[in-house]
């Protein structure tokens, strides 16, 4: 069974941004997750990394996920009270756009299905991947049925002494 609880730290320095990518890689390797969905996660999360990197740099950070098979969390622990506070606060798509130093935020809100902060230091980007795994379920079930419809199961013969 996967350990659907893992995290790693990291020091905020742009040589980190390979320990964010092995991160994600992993992640979605073990929860068999599509390019979509990890390109999604990827981008997302470096951004993140990013931010904080530009704005906080030379701090460590904890990076963990959860994961139900239905939604995969990924928190980021020992962020700033500034960006967890900017984070929790109503975000407007549209006075993004214009600041050219937020870019990052729109883009990190545009691919996350939800966006959570908790005690001050986290922040939790959350991603739905139920459809994903019903996808899978689909392709198997098709997949099945078109092997026994090939296969079809033989009916025992039955003898004289039956």
């Amino acid at each position: 069974m996967v350990n659907n609880n893992q995290s790693v730290t990291i020091n905020l320095k742009p040589e980190s941004i390979r320990d964010i990518e092995f991160f994600v890689d992993a992640v979605c390797d073990q929860l068999f997750i599509n390019d979509t969905y990890y390109g999604n996660i990827l981008i997302s999360v470096s951004e993140l990394f990013n931010y904080l990197l530009e704005n906080y740099p030379n701090e460590n950070i904890s990076i963990g996920y959860h994961s139900d098979y239905k939604n995969i969390t990924i928190s980021f622990h020992g962020v700033d009270y500034q960006v967890v506070t900017l984070f929790s606060e109503k975000f407007d798509f549209e006075d993004i756009m214009k600041k050219d130093g937020d870019r990052k935020l729109f883009l990190i809100h545009s691919l996350v299905d939800k966006i959570s902060t908790k005690d001050d230091n986290m922040i939790s980007l959350e991603f739905d991947i139920s459809a994903l795994h019903n996808e899978i379920y689909k392709k198997r079930s098709t997949l099945l049925a078109k092997y026994f419809s090939k296969h079809p199961v033989l009916e025992k013969v039955k003898r004289e002494d039956d």
